[in-house]
């Protein structure tokens, strides 16, 4: 606390009462004791959290940040114990959680004048006193004799002219108040910078406890870093502007960064000390945690590896807490600007994305305080640093000025409540590193030169959804719709739901789905949630109940699958939930890259040199990721997906020559891309895995070089047959968003040199050019699906022989001959009428042409048979028995005979969706009265007969996408058999010409090159859509998109 003076006076009792609380909660926390906190054994309220993330976000980052202010108890990342953390302030020191030890004598910063205080209030009421008198001045002054109210009449011109007058005066008036008061505090904290570096100079070495020597080393190097390396800082910046864009002006269409640079003033550092690693461990330190020379972590690090565990705990860890402040040079001239941290921001100005005026706006830095931890991991390999992690103790504060690029214009944020704004939305965008939160950079990765090096993914947990028996009725009619969710329990994010099955207690799912475990889960002690929801149409769904397992516990037994059978349980009457849940998991890890698949580099290795005895007893070095090929043997894995860039971005401009003397000319412009062409791009990409939208990254407006770093990890079934499309638009407004161009990548090519790609691909199949920097990298996961879990999602059902019913004898009844087949999937249907139906024998054939049925969601969809009457009439149709054959049972791309049991009961609809087996036998009470066979054939991909059915907008993108790769190619070659008769006939000149239609709109040639046609086209189908709505999908996909 320091002694008591005129800056830090005696405290009152309430006040010492506080501060001894706060101590004693700080000394439970040095020694490891969890301090107890209000509502943690509270179920109704970890329901209603649950509940909450599962609605998603309703708050925006700059409220969140708002209710977060204070001080606040967390867990810090770096050691891995609870600590109490505020954010910073100029007024205040930053590294007051840091106590005397091995820093600066110096304290920090100069302790603020208490007659400014006074003296800024007077400002307030300056500016407080100036707008009640000009409002006063107001209505005293602009009202004219007459019908002022009525416009474009004299007095009413009056009036407008008096009142824009007084109240742009006393606008002015207010603003060069608040500017000058926003001044006077610049150059106070400016002041108070200075004299804190002139005694830290002063105090430098070889006076000992000095972080000097650390300032003189940074202030060496920090003009000499490439300013390219905060291009990721820019991206950021940009994505925290669009995602508080709604609190701007919606004249502000969007933003760019032309320019960022570093200067040469660099950032100081206050203050730093060390922190114990594991300080919460009662032997801690024990001596296996420091290499004592006997390469003991070594081996075990090795060992580690070879198992696949994870091996970013090994080596030794030093962790460090730094204090930190900048301030800028004072000055506004050119030359003064550049010394400082600085960017140059061209905010675009439109009027309903009708015209765009680029308004360039300086923006520097003028200071910030703050604390980090880091972690640091030195490993024994070059370049002998690992991991580095860190976290921020509280958001930093930052002060920051907007100058236009125009001498005679003031700070814009010197302006009234706009600078309070721009605070709040640099806190929202710098708490996603504060702790708890925490970000990780894998140095030996970054300088070896992998782009990615390996996922973040430890491995995955294999869940298959078996059966729940006894639930809840949670209805009315004493029934339940339930469904099934996967989520981590702290995040709260559904990661993989069910289909809904229609008025069952006891549903028989049988579906399978992969979670990904990465570092994150580990860390933070997460627990896998699995949880039972009952469907409702008109009302929030109900919990049925839920089963939660930590994620460690599951972790135990790696490449084992579980059987398990759980109570369910609830929240806050956990004690009442009924119902058991029968299920299986198994976490399975990263298969370690093998040695014997790594190619020899393609130089020539240099001469072997004499070693260190020391050396020799190394591990041998891992495979190069980049070098050794996956293995076939492990066909399921993780995917990673990253888009760093995108090189010379533009449209395609097919505009004539206007000049009347064309002759000549040069047809087409063959200069390079210029960021102040009116023809930029506003560009997003899109990733695509066999045919499904699974990834979106955020609009970078008006830029030729757009910078993305964003991309995705997700568990793919078989790497040798998967296709990944990586698709570029341009976003637009009034208009569908068109494809600028399509990278497609089949892994079994791509993966033919090693496990990781990183190169420049250039964009086709688009109105648009460039190349695209992508990095792809897979990892085998220790497991072995069955093949016919190997295959895509999205399939078309081909139906390709009679379908033919045998009858038991006792149900002749049925008639099966003089009824309607309706045979369906969750997306599509079709129907077979009875005079299609012939009985020979006792067998029903129904003689039909080749059946072909959409789906999208192949492995939790089913094809059905239903024989039964249909009526358009309401009451007179009706199903009487049904066959049902689960899509997870065939492989792809291959003709498979199938016989399906027929059975008749009472509620067919609630049989629909169940797997039929000897559970279901047990719980259902139905009657097997015959069998359907047939030959089936599941045509992997998007197909044309998926357009139809492709109602949502990731959908829509999913089938252009293909359209435009292998869509129109199918329908060019069909056509081009038309006259192999010897005559076009009337429908194959109309296949023609609706392909030649579809290609110039994709292409946007002939009339679609004008936008006006676009916009109407766009304003139809919006129309249309709202006339006509279509029927929502009971499955929507689910699209990640970069945050």
């Amino acid at each position: 606390m320091g002694p008591y003076s005129e800056h830090n006076p005696v405290p009152t009792t309430q006040r010492f009462e506080s501060q001894h609380s706060a101590q004693t909660l700080d000394e439970q926390i040095d020694l490891g004791i969890k301090p107890k906190t209000q509502g943690d054994n509270s179920g109704k309220y970890e329901k209603e959290q649950m509940m909450d993330k599962m609605a998603g976000a309703k708050q925006k980052p700059t409220e969140k940040v708002k209710q977060r202010m204070g001080e606040r108890v967390v867990k810090d990342p770096v050691t891995g114990r609870e600590v109490t953390i505020k954010d910073a302030d100029f007024k205040g020191r930053p590294v007051d959680a840091i106590p005397p030890g091995n820093i600066s004598f110096q304290p920090f910063l100069p302790a603020r004048p208490l007659s400014l205080e006074p003296f800024m209030r007077l400002f307030d009421l300056l500016q407080l006193g100036l707008a009640t008198a000009f409002i006063l001045l107001w209505f005293w002054f602009s009202f004219p004799s007459g019908c002022w109210w009525i416009p474009f009449t004299w007095p009413w011109l009056t009036w407008m002219t008096r009142s824009t007058f007084i109240l742009g005066l006393g606008f002015g008036a207010v603003s060069g108040a608040s500017i000058i008061q926003r001044k006077l505090e610049k150059e106070t904290e400016r002041f108070r910078a200075e004299m804190h570096q002139a005694r830290g100079e002063r105090f430098s070495p070889p006076n000992p406890e000095s972080v000097e020597w650390l300032n003189a080393f940074t202030r060496t190097i920090w003009g000499l870093l490439n300013p390219e390396i905060f291009v990721s800082v820019a991206d950021m910046i940009e994505g925290n502007y669009l995602d508080s864009s709604q609190s701007l002006s919606s004249f502000v269409d969007a933003v760019r960064i032309s320019d960022i640079g570093q200067g040469i003033n660099p950032v100081r550092i206050i203050a730093m000390r060390a922190l114990p690693d594991q300080p919460g461990d009662k032997e801690y330190p024990r001596e296996e945690w420091i290499d004592q020379g006997t390469n003991l972590l070594l081996e075990q690090a090795e060992k580690a590896r070879v198992e696949g565990r994870d091996n970013e705990q090994s080596g030794d860890y030093v962790n460090f807490e730094v204090a930190f402040s900048y301030q800028a040079l004072p000055g506004q001239g050119n030359d003064l600007r550049s010394k400082n941290i600085h960017l140059l921001m061209e905010f675009f100005l439109g009027l309903y994305d009708w015209l765009h005026i680029p308004i360039p706006i300086w923006i520097q830095i003028e200071g910030f305080v703050g604390t980090v931890r880091m972690r640091i991991q030195f490993i024994p390999e070059f370049p002998f640093v690992g991991n580095v992690s860190f976290t921020l103790m509280g958001v930093p504060a930052v002060e920051v000025s907007a100058v236009p690029m125009a001498k005679v214009l003031p700070n814009v944020l010197d302006l009234p409540l706009v600078s309070r704004f721009v605070k709040l939305a640099i806190a929202a965008g710098t708490a996603e590193f504060v702790a708890p939160k925490s970000m990780t950079l894998n140095i030996q990765e970054m300088m070896s030169g992998a782009a990615i090096g390996d996922t973040r993914v430890t491995g995955v947990f294999i869940i298959t959804i078996h059966y729940a028996k006894g639930l809840s009725a949670q209805d009315s009619n004493g029934r339940s719709d339930p469904y099934i969710v996967l989520a981590y329990a702290k995040f709260g994010k559904p990661l993989y739901s069910t289909r809904i099955i229609i008025g069952d207690l006891n549903p028989c799912f049988e579906e399978m789905a992969a979670l990904l475990v990465t570092e994150d889960e580990i860390k933070s002690d997460e627990e896998l949630s699995v949880m039972l929801w009952d469907s409702d149409q008109r009302s929030p769904d109900d919990l049925i109940g839920r089963v939660q397992i930590p994620v460690k516990k599951l972790m135990e037994n790696p490449n084992k699958t579980i059987q398990r059978t759980d109570n369910l349980t609830g929240f806050e009457d956990a004690d009442v939930m009924s119902g058991t849940l029968c299920w299986s998991v198994g976490y399975f890890n990263k298969v370690p890259l093998n040695k014997e698949l790594e190619r020899a580099p393609e130089a020539a290795p240099p001469m072997p040199r004499r070693t260190a005895p020391a050396a020799r007893d190394l591990p041998p070095p891992q495979p190069d990721i980049q070098r050794t090929l996956p293995e076939a043997e492990y066909p399921s894995g993780i995917l990673s997906v990253v888009i760093h860039r995108i090189n010379n971005l533009e449209r395609q401009n097919l505009k004539g020559t206007t000049s009347k003397d064309r002759e000549g000319q040069a047809g087409q412009d063959t200069d390079e891309p210029s960021e102040q062409s009116s023809n930029l791009p506003s560009a997003y990409c899109e990733i695509i895995i066999n045919d499904d939208l699974i990834y979106k990254t955020r609009v970078k407006q008006y830029t030729t070089m757009p910078f993305f770093e964003a991309g995705t990890d997700r568990f793919i079934r078989d790497w040798q047959s998967t296709v990944v499309r990586l698709v570029v638009r341009d976003s637009r407004l009034r208009e569908k968003d068109p494809i600028l161009g399509i990278v497609n990548l089949n892994l079994k090519d791509l993966f033919r040199s090693g496990s990781e790609v990183s190169r420049l691909f250039a964009i086709t199949e688009g109105i648009g050019f460039g190349r695209m920097n992508v990095s792809v990298l897979f990892r085998s996961v220790n497991v072995k699906l069955p093949r016919s879990l190997l295959g895509w999602d999205t399939c078309t059902v081909e139906i390709l022989g009679p379908i033919m019913l045998t009858m038991n004898s006792d149900a002749s009844a049925l008639r099966p001959e003089t009824k309607y087949l309706t045979v369906f999937t969750t997306d599509s249907k079709r129907h077979v009428p009875a005079s299609a139906a012939e009985n020979k024998d006792g067998v029903v054939t129904w003689k039909i042409d080749r059946l072909r049925l959409p789906v999208y969601n192949r492995y939790s969809s089913s094809l059905n048979f239903e024989i039964g009457k249909h009526s358009v009439l309401p009451g007179q149709g009706g199903t009487d028995a049904l066959a049902v054959v689960w899509l997870k049972d065939l492989v792809d791309d291959e003709e498979t005979d199938v016989d399906i049991p027929l059975v008749i009961t009472k509620d067919l609809k609630q049989l629909r969706q169940n797997v039929l087996n000897d559970f279901t036998a047990s719980t259902h009470d139905y009657e097997v009265v015959g069998h359907i066979r047939t030959r089936i054939k599941l045509d992997s991909g998007l197909d044309q007969d998926h357009e139809f059915h492709a109602t949502t907008q990731s959908r829509r993108h999913a089938f252009e996408t293909y359209d435009h790769i292998e869509g129109e190619a199918i329908i060019a070659e069909k056509n081009s058999h038309a006259n192999d008769d010897g005559v076009i006939d009337k429908e194959e000149k109309k296949a023609i010409a609706r392909a030649h239609k579809r290609q110039l709109a994709n292409r946007q040639r002939g009339i679609h090159s004008f936008r006006p046609y676009r916009t109407a086209v766009w304003m139809k189908q919006g129309l249309k859509k709202r006339i006509m709505p279509t029927k929502a999908s009971t499955r929507e996909p689910t699209v990640q998109s970069e945050v």
